[in-house]
């Protein structure tokens, strides 16, 4: 037992660095489960500052100015080319809209197709904008031609096309609305691959010392049970923290662990432990200090976690960056997180496939650190 003994008394005296990670986890977990978890209670449209330039006196145009000025503030700029430049470039409006003079009798002649399109200008770099306030023309002159289609008069076709109608949500499950766990389970990665790579990469490089190593080499004590002595700290080491961390979940979450979703979720955990525990196990085969350590844990752990969707969404992800993230055990545990944050019940499949891969690289990861260390022994 003197060996478990010394593991921990290791670990103690390196403590710092995991407990920094954790602190931040900690911090991030309970600003975003604070803050960012309710429900919606209000939903206003962004405005903006633009500018119409009206050339046409036609009650379709007249109605589009209307709606904008409804949804955004309206500057006055002069119908001037360098007026309107002038406009742009200090940003007093950050988008011109022009109708020719003509636009509306040619939209009211044929609403399909009109001999007389519009025309806009807008600051650089306003790809955005441009398709926000695009969106907003194109609705009401949508809903403009469905009404003239339908051979209703002019004056009441515009009014119906440039009312706001206010949707009628309610919420049918109130049980549904995620607040702490999705929150505090999608950054459990991050987490997860700093606090138990570098609490058992720390303790793992000790025991790689040289005078350390030939001291274990003529104790009585056969190497194979020092080893497994030392796996066996690490095991229990990383099953402390997990229980930490769990029990920050069950504080922080929504539903009780011992609840079925909530017992997925233990269950996506504990994969993803296996697959930590397995990767300090590679790392800490050719790391001798520290402070390598703490460089690549960073750029892996921050790495697997922007790549897989532990940081942005899957859903904001490339395809280029998702085909690449399909081959992290990261991002199947984020999968199964977001599949049950959007269901609100445990998907089996999804569920057995998240854990299943996630087994299987840990399987794996751990076969290429004991041939590594084997390699390494027969070289000395």
């Amino acid at each position: 037992m003197q060996t478990l003994k010394y593991f921990f008394i290791v670990l103690k005296k390196n403590a710092i660095s995991p407990l920094i990670f954790l602190g931040i986890f900690i911090g991030l977990t309970v600003v975003f489960s604070e803050f960012g978890g309710g429900p919606m209670d209000d939903f206003n449209v962004q405005s903006f500052n633009i500018s119409v330039v009206n050339r046409d006196n036609h009650p379709v145009s007249q109605g589009l100015q209307d709606v904008l000025g409804e949804l955004h503030t309206l500057v006055h700029v002069e119908d001037d080319t360098a007026a309107m430049q002038e406009a742009l470039f200090f940003q007093d409006a950050l988008y011109i809209l022009i109708i020719d003079e003509g636009f509306g009798a040619a939209f009211y002649a044929n609403p399909t197709d009109p001999t007389v399109t519009l025309a806009n200008m807008q600051t650089p770099n306003a790809a955005i904008l441009e398709q926000f306030v695009g969106g907003q023309i194109d609705s009401y002159l949508i809903a403009l031609r469905a009404f003239l289609t339908a051979d209703f008069e002019l004056d009441r076709a515009i009014t119906l096309a440039a009312t706001q109608h206010e949707a009628d949500i309610r919420i049918l499950n109130p049980d549904l609305i995620v607040t702490g766990s999705p929150f505090y389970f999608q950054f459990l990665p991050f987490a997860f691959l700093n606090v138990v790579i570098l609490s058992l990469g720390t303790v793992l490089i000790v025991y790689k010392r040289e005078v350390l190593v030939r001291r274990m080499d003529i104790s009585p004590t056969p190497s194979t049970s020092i080893k497994l002595r030392i796996m066996l700290g690490c095991v229990v080491c990383a099953l402390a923290l997990w229980a930490a961390f769990m029990v920050g979940g069950h504080m922080l979450g929504t539903e009780p662990l011992y609840s079925e979703v909530g017992l997925m979720r233990v269950a996506n955990t504990l994969a993803l432990l296996a697959f930590c525990v397995s990767l300090a196990f590679l790392i800490g085969q050719f790391v001798t200090k520290t402070v390598t350590l703490t460089g690549i844990v960073q750029v892996v752990g921050l790495g697997l976690c922007f790549a897989s969707g532990v940081f942005v969404p899957q859903q904001f992800l490339g395809e280029g960056v998702l085909n690449i993230a399909r081959f992290t055990p990261t991002y199947w545990h984020v999968r199964f997180n977001d599949s049950l944050n959007m269901l609100g019940t445990p998907d089996t499949s999804v569920f057995l496939q998240s854990i299943g891969i996630q087994l299987g690289f840990a399987v794996a990861i751990f076969a290429v650190a004991l041939a590594l260390g084997r390699e390494k022994r027969a070289k000395a």
